[in-house]
This record gives structure tokens, sequence and C-alpha cells, in this order.
């Protein structure tokens, strides 16, 4: 019964440190999403052109050093930090999207490259 006991107990100890690791984690993105989402931080905003998934935008911005993330109430929009100011970001952001070629949805329909375009610019 001990040499049970023992794995056991290590197990649920392992079961809880997970738990509260996601739970941190999970409340950090939120928080970084919450913030990016605040009109009086320095973003830009890329509406995710239908057919794209914004995934490869975020993974390709992060890749580059922009902290991102998709808009907690529309997931077609994702704002995009911009530290040294949105002028001064512009033209990064905008080439690190562009160069994101893979960002069709895998919907067997080819897709045609758009501009890049912020929400500030339509």
């Amino acid at each position: 019964m001990g040499a049970l006991l023992v794995p056991l107990i290590l197990l649920v100890v392992i079961l809880i440190a997970v738990g509260v690791g996601v739970r941190a984690w999970a409340a950090r993105r939120e928080a970084v999403a919450e913030d990016l989402a605040r009109p009086t931080t320095s973003t830009l905003d890329y509406h995710v052109p239908p057919g794209q998934d914004p995934v490869v935008v975020l993974t390709a911005l992060s890749t580059e050093g922009f902290s991102a993330t998709a808009d907690p109430h529309r997931t077609d929009l994702v704002h995009i930090s911009c530290p040294a100011g949105v002028d001064r970001d512009r033209a990064r952001v905008r080439a690190t999207i562009a160069s994101a070629h893979s960002t069709a949805i895998d919907t067997g329909a080819s897709m045609d490259p758009t501009p890049v375009r912020f929400a500030d610019e339509e």
C-alpha cells in the first residue's frame, strides 16, 4: 500500500503544479490582451482578411519581437504593441505581416495576397 501511495501523492502534486502554471499563463495572456485593447495603448490594429489565419500573423509578429494578440471580442482583429510609437514601428510591422506568406486557411482555394493596411488607414 505504501509503494502505491508515494507515486499517487507525487502525481497529485504534479497535477496541482501544472494547473497553477496554466492558470498563471492564461492570466498573463488575458492581461496583455486587455492592455493592447485599450485605446490609450500605442498599438496598430490589423483586420485579418477573410481566408487568412490570425495565428500565423501573431506568430510572425512574435518572432520579430512584437507583442500582439487577437482582440478578445473580435478574432479578425489583431492588436500590435508599438513601444517605439506607431509611426516608428508601422513599416516594420507591415513588412512582418506581408512576409507571413502562408496565412491562408486550408480551404483548397488559392489566396491573392492583399496589401497590409491598418485600421487607422482605412
